[in-house]
């Protein structure tokens, strides 16, 4: 029977492994980890159906393993010690694989359970010191409002361009300045004409002249995680709103921030909270970068997006 119990809790330790994998698949707690859907959450799933299977098994063959790996060659005169060794040697054993299945499962459990699916705000203070920087290299294609200066277009000039005349040909590709028109067609506006833009390309927008000049002084509402500006804040009427990007999974996630500045005192908030904030767009000189500040008009508690986490677009 001890034999069997054994067994029967490692098949529950199958059991709760593999149920944690599908649970993650069905609440898409894996989406969380990742910059898009592919198929490793289909190979979560399918590991987890296997887990739980194997687990199953075990269990219904419990009795069967328990039996067979039961001795029953000893000699009949020493019957009564070794039935009394037996039995202490199966409850330290039983014992022992209660304790190291705890050891195990706890844990486990513990964190699917509790855990934030985030970074914490420790770990995003330690990652923020380069927030006094601006963008530095190219802007992500995911993250530019520029779309009129992509190669593709370079290579098919329109029919009957002039040649000659490069102004010409970027203006008649549609390549030319950047207006409040090429603005519009990317970025959607609520009901009070406000621009919806993310905080990582409102933060992008500080490495392009030609899109500052269009967005500088525009109505934006954004959504973000709210934190104290600890940089170039003596009048104490700004925090920091960031969102984390990824470029392919949890491990290289970073925070990318903005600075949000108020007319009068910084309201009460909770760090780390999500905000939705409306306001006026605005850029300063920081050293050699330009740094994109909202002029908030009015920040309200938010719930976090279901695709945001890590930065990805709306």
């Amino acid at each position: 029977m001890t034999q069997r119990l054994i067994y029967l809790l490692q098949s529950f330790a199958l059991l709760t492994f593999g149920s944690v994998f599908i649970w993650f698949y069905v609440q898409d707690r894996i989406g969380k980890y990742l910059t898009s859907a592919g198929t490793f959450q289909i190979q979560a799933l399918v590991a987890g159906m296997v887990i739980c299977m194997i687990g199953v098994f075990l269990a219904i063959t419990s009795s069967q393993k328990a039996s067979c790996s039961h001795d029953h060659d000893h000699d009949h005169d020493h019957d009564h010690d070794h039935d009394h060794d037996h039995h202490t040697h199966g409850s330290t054993s039983l014992g022992g694989n209660a304790l190291n299945l705890l050891i195990v499962i706890v844990p486990v459990l513990y964190s699917a359970i509790y855990t934030p699916d985030a970074y914490s705000k420790s770990w995003v203070q330690k990652n923020s010191s380069y927030w006094s920087k601006g963008v530095i290299g190219k802007t992500p294609e995911a993250f530019n409002l520029k779309k009129n200066d992509s190669p593709s277009n370079e290579t098919t000039p329109p029919e009957g361009a002039k040649s000659k005349n490069s102004d010409s040909v970027a203006e008649a590709a549609g390549w030319g300045p950047y207006t409040i028109e090429d603005l519009k067609q990317q970025v959607d506006q609520n009901d009070d004409g406000e621009f919806i833009m993310d905080v990582i390309s409102i933060f992008y927008t500080g490495g392009d002249d030609e899109v500052q000049q269009v967005v500088k002084g525009l109505p934006v509402e954004t959504i973000g995680q709210a934190m104290p500006e600890t940089m170039r804040n003596e009048d104490g009427n700004r925090i920091r709103v960031f969102r984390l990007m990824m470029n392919c999974c949890i491990a290289d996630a970073r925070p990318v921030s903005i600075p949000v500045e108020f007319t009068g005192s910084v309201p009460s908030y909770k760090e780390m909270g999500w905000y939705k904030i409306s306001g006026v767009m605005d850029y300063e000189n920081w050293d050699e970068f330009t740094i994109p500040v909202l002029k908030a008009t009015e920040m309200l508690p938010t719930a976090e997006p279901a695709e945001s986490a890590f930065g990805q677009r709306q």
